[in-house]
């Protein structure tokens, strides 16, 4: 038996080992795991690219794999399906040079949404060929949203909103982004939880609020935020949150009807390689931060309960994927599932 001088140490010896058998192939698959403990981890492989993708839905979740140059000199990512006993189901390289920014579920548990850079698919969770639904594109859209049956992104010049189950285009409204810093687009979107409203902020310091069948702004936000990069509606539609990349670096939680901060909202400063995200009646929020996952009552915002993240070398992006489990894609190349 190795000896150590102290609980850390020993912890960090362990942490090792475990990474170590992870790159030989090993997946740790755990049933029994209590809240704040791992489920699952399996090694995806693929250093940090900028582009973390991961999705869940029905007990399968979906993430990226960066790809080495090919012969011909091109580098794209691998798309995986991985099914809840972490077991890769399908695989799909989409185009020459094509990364994977984020993914949703579609509403009907069917399939997953992706955006790549060259376009939205629409990629089946039975594996059948990927379906391209929006217009090709040479720079990738800023964002990726769906709710109640609809899809949106930006594309060039335009927003768009179309219904997944026809292709019918409701909007394309033109809005070009604002340049920060002259080297970033300031655009983001999330629709409404009906689908009725798009908010859009795509100018520093600005949310507007657009009705989907007028086409129109109804109502316009300002704040003194910077650079929004992450944007989700609660549940009832009551709340706004919205991440700020830059300025003061906040979650913020805004009245979407009103614009004001939440009364009583903590001050989540220093908010630097971070992500969140609600559980799908908006009851939890979970907060990465530092290595960490903190988990609130949405309700009145105490921390139910705080757990680390493991094989993180700096970032990773989190997202629900089971009524108590949230998933992680790290940028050490980690695919992992935690019990809440």
């Amino acid at each position: 038996m190795k000896d150590f001088p102290s609980p850390d140490e020993a912890l960090k010896w362990a942490i090792k080992q475990e990474w170590s058998r992870l790159k030989k192939g090993f997946v740790l698959v755990n049933p029994v795991a209590e809240a704040g403990q791992p489920s699952m981890h399996r090694y995806i492989g693929g250093g940090y690219t900028g582009a973390l993708t991961i999705a869940g839905c029905h007990g399968r979740m979906v993430t990226n794999r960066y790809q080495d140059e090919d012969a011909s000199g091109a580098a794209t990512d691998m798309l995986l399906l991985v099914g809840d006993d972490a077991g890769i189901l399908h695989d799909w390289r989409p185009g020459k040079t094509d990364l994977a920014w984020s993914a949703l579920p579609a509403d009907d548990g069917k399939g997953f949404l992706i955006r790549l850079d060259s376009g939205i698919y629409l990629w089946p969770s039975d594996g059948r060929t990927p379906q391209r639904i929006s217009d090709a594109t040479v720079m990738s859209s800023p964002f990726l949203t769906t709710s109640n049956g609809y899809v949106a992104w930006h594309d060039g010049d335009h927003v768009t909103v179309m219904r997944l189950a026809d292709g019918q285009r409701f909007l394309q409204l033109a809005r070009t982004p604002a340049m920060v810093g002259g080297h970033s687009r300031q655009m983001m979107g999330a629709l409404s939880p009906d689908a009725t409203t798009l908010a859009c902020c795509a100018t520093p310091g600005e949310i507007e609020c657009i009705d989907i069948a007028q086409a129109d702004t109804v109502r316009r936000h300002r704040s003194d935020f910077e650079m929004i990069t992450k944007m989700e509606w609660s549940a009832d539609g009551r709340w706004l949150l919205a991440l700020e990349q830059y300025g003061k670096w906040r979650l913020l939680c805004l009245d979407a009807a009103t614009g004001e901060c939440r009364p009583g909202w903590p001050k989540f400063a220093d908010m630097t390689r971070t992500d969140f995200a609600l559980d799908s009646d908006s009851k939890r929020l979970a907060i990465l931060h530092r290595g960490h996952i903190a988990l609130h009552d949405f309700t009145d915002m105490r921390e139910i309960r705080r757990f680390p993240v493991d094989h993180v070398v700096r970032t990773t992006h989190i997202a629900w994927t089971g009524d108590n489990a949230i998933s992680v894609r790290t940028d050490y190349g980690c695919l992992s599932t935690y019990v809440v």
